[in-house]
């Protein structure tokens, strides 16, 4: 199995596969994507981090979900599928979501 099949299997970019693939495949992987969005919004309303650079609470609640529960399931997904972690980097935008800020 590779990037290629899950892709013509679940559809869409590689993220997108791979967060079809958990919501099909793993037994609570619907439940907790869907709190991840529900995460998000409160998160991205709050600005994602504080004016000294640190995550906001919100934040904070959003990375510990996707830390220790989204990210364990992706990781299942891409060892059954086999596809290299390496890949992840260069297809997830998400690890640039820190804004930059301009000092005054």
């Amino acid at each position: 199995m590779s990037e290629k099949k899950i892709r013509e299997k679940y559809g869409g970019k590689l993220a997108k596969a791979i967060n079809r693939a958990i919501r099909a495949e793993i037994p609570g992987g619907n439940a907790a994507l869907d709190k991840l969005t529900q995460l998000a919004g409160p998160a991205l309303h709050s600005g994602w981090y504080d004016s000294s650079g640190n995550p906001t609470p919100e934040a904070a609640n959003y990375f510990k979900h996707k830390h220790n529960v989204v990210d364990k399931m992706e990781a299942t997904i891409r060892n059954k599928w086999s596809i290299p972690v390496t890949q992840r980097k260069a297809d997830n935008k998400s690890d640039k979501r820190r804004p930059n800020r301009k000092k005054r």
